[in-house]
């Protein structure tokens, strides 16, 4: 089983902009859209608390809902392309009610997550992201992954050549060389992985984690701080032993307890304030490469022709 990327470089990639079928990942929506966390005694109850989706810089990501429309006007484009080779292809529209998981910027947060998949992904919600094609049409969707760039090996299919990268790679770089900001993107990118590294050494991290790592010693385990568990080896495997649904119902229980995760996102939030002021020019330009991108894509999906170009 293939382990999700960390929260802090899956909130990197939406300020990249990466919308190219794998799904928005966190970070989502706009920062202070969500509600209040609820109290610690309640989160068992309430709906997952998006911590990555408050965080200041998460402003300058992508909505779910413009992620979408970017997802699915790729498709529509992949789809013409196809079209002229002759294939046949219907995509599949954004599904607006798949699971969510429970965010996981600091870890595990949700028991029971914790207590079904310890600190695997909730399979529900990865998303299946094979292509409906024949074999031999794959090729015309994908392209020459193996090719080396400036090869000069290409593709052909009944004669056509096929673009390097696919019908499919070739819709996604249309949008995104007309519209996307990769300097402004980088900075945001910067931003949001760096203020996780950042908040690690914060004093008030620092005296969070001591108390956790106390409250877990109480339970039978010994960790420094809650990054040591989820990345233990024994925990990386396909599958998911009693003892890891164990250690991490316990590693929520006493984030809980401790009140772990709102210092921690309180720290984080501070650092990236002060980033977000240093960058402000960078990442207003990022913001209105987003919404001209978005809008472009909402153009496509309602067959503006002259959207794509």
């Amino acid at each position: 089983m293939r382990r999700l990327a960390p929260a802090c470089l899956a909130l990197a990639a939406a300020l990249l902009g990466c919308s190219s079928g794998s799904g928005s990942g966190e970070g989502g929506g706009p920062a202070g859209a969500a509600e209040k966390p609820a109290a610690s005694g309640d989160r068992a109850a309430a709906q997952p608390v998006s911590y990555t989706s408050r965080l200041p810089i998460a402003r300058y990501s992508y909505t779910e809902t413009e992620n979408s429309a970017i997802e699915y006007a790729q498709q529509l484009l992949t789809q013409r392309c196809l079209k002229s080779y002759g294939i046949a292809y219907e995509p599949e529209k954004p599904d607006q009610g798949s699971a969510e998981s429970a965010d996981r910027r600091y870890g595990v947060s949700n028991p029971t997550e914790a207590a079904r998949f310890g600190y695997h992904p909730n399979p529900d919600s990865l998303r299946d992201d094979q292509v409906d094609l024949p074999k031999e049409a794959l090729p015309v969707f994908y392209g020459n992954r193996s090719a080396a760039p400036g090869s000069g090996d290409e593709i052909r299919y009944k004669g056509k050549r096929v673009p390097d990268a696919g019908c499919f790679g070739q819709s996604v770089g249309k949008l995104s060389k007309e519209y996307d900001a990769p300097d402004a993107a980088a900075v945001a990118s910067r931003i949001a992985t760096g203020s996780y590294d950042e908040s690690l050494a914060d004093p008030a991290v620092k005296e969070v984690f001591r108390k956790w790592s106390s409250c877990m010693r109480k339970a039978g385990f010994r960790y420094a701080s809650p990054n040591e568990p989820v990345n233990k080896s024994e925990f990386q495997g396909d599958t998911i032993s009693a003892k890891e649904k164990k250690t991490a119902v316990a590693d929520v229980r006493c984030k809980e307890a401790t009140g772990l995760l709102d210092i921690w996102f309180k720290a984080e939030s501070a650092i990236q304030k002060t980033k977000v002021r240093e960058n402000a020019e960078a990442l207003e330009k990022l913001s209105a490469a987003h919404r001209e991108k978005a809008a472009a894509a909402r153009r496509i999906v309602a067959g503006d022709e002259g959207a794509a170009k």
